[in-house]
């Protein structure tokens, strides 16, 4: 097992496979330019994937999720003599070379999202890219998974559709579903992995709501971990911790911890988003540590190939 080996500078030919849509997320273009730099050859091809927020009910049953646009994007190309190759910007000395028909080994534990969502029918080299690190309580593991396997059915599955993407491997089927069927401006009832979603308008920016997460700077450092964190059960809410507590104070309407990382989420009226981030910094920083990150994020769309 090692990291995907710098191969000969990358060709000209390594811009046919940037996105070229006018306005593209500068990541969108940083992505396949290191997996150039790092295979030695331009991608095939470029996924993205959404970041998934359960709402309610638990990891096991049923309930409502929304996917949000911090997002996943890997580079991807296959390869003629099975092995997979892994990669990640965001931990260059972590990276995993193995053939999937073979004695695997340990690997990484943010690679284990990748093996569960393929199924070894061929190749690959992948080069990834995460928007959150795991401690931040939304795990990467679910728009991995997604990826992955959408990447091999694009290049080993002909026949792959709809259908197929329901079917593929997950490691969390429920909130996998929701990665691979989400639409802009909807959230999605769950009822089991088999079912087929439901989707409810919801459009925080049309309702002048904005989705935030307060990330504490300790928690930046990969916590070691790829495995989904579940929102409680329905009928056991959490208590809130001071950050939620001051968010809500400050005008939030729904605010909870998020993990075990310290972060914080929450629902805030546009009108109250000024107070609710000053709350949350005063909070951390009147602890004595330093303050926190906090973004925003929207309603996305599902995973899908951008070149």
């Amino acid at each position: 097992m090692t990291r995907p080996r710098s191969g000969p500078p990358p060709t000209p030919s390594a811009a046919a496979a940037l996105p070229t849509v006018r306005g593209a997320a500068p990541v969108l273009r940083l992505v396949p330019f290191a997996f150039a730099q790092a295979f030695g050859r331009p991608p095939a091809g470029v996924w993205s994937a959404p970041y998934v927020l359960r709402l309610s009910g638990s990891r096991a049953g049923p309930g409502a999720a929304v996917a949000l646009s911090w997002r996943v994007v890997v580079a991807a190309a296959p390869r003629a003599d099975g092995v997979l190759r892994v990669g990640s910007i965001d931990r260059p000395d972590e990276g995993a070379e193995f053939d999937p028909a073979g004695d695997i080994g340990p690997v990484p534990d943010w690679v284990r999202p990748v093996l569960a969502g393929t199924t070894g029918a061929g190749g690959l080299d992948l080069l990834v890219h995460t928007d959150l690190p795991d401690s931040t309580g939304l795990s990467a593991s679910v728009p991995l998974s997604c990826t992955a396997a959408l990447i091999e059915a694009a290049f080993y599955d002909a026949a792959a559709d709809d259908g197929r993407r329901a079917r593929i491997r997950l490691t969390d089927p429920l909130l996998g579903t929701v990665a691979l069927y989400a639409r802009p401006g909807h959230v999605m009832l769950i009822e089991d992995a088999a079912g087929e979603p439901t989707h409810v308008p919801f459009d925080p920016d049309r309702l002048g709501l904005r989705v935030v997460l307060a990330v504490p700077r300790w928690a930046d450092g990969d916590a070691g971990s790829a495995e989904p964190v579940d929102h409680p059960a329905a009928g056991r809410p959490e208590r809130p911790s001071p950050p939620a507590r001051n968010a809500l104070a400050a005008g939030a309407i729904e605010a909870r911890p998020l993990g075990a990382g310290g972060s914080t989420i929450a629902v805030v009226p546009g009108a109250a988003l000024a107070g609710v981030r000053r709350a949350l910094v005063d909070t951390y920083t009147r602890a004595g540590e330093p303050a926190p990150r906090v973004l925003s994020a929207s309603v996305a769309s599902p995973c899908t190939r951008v070149a």
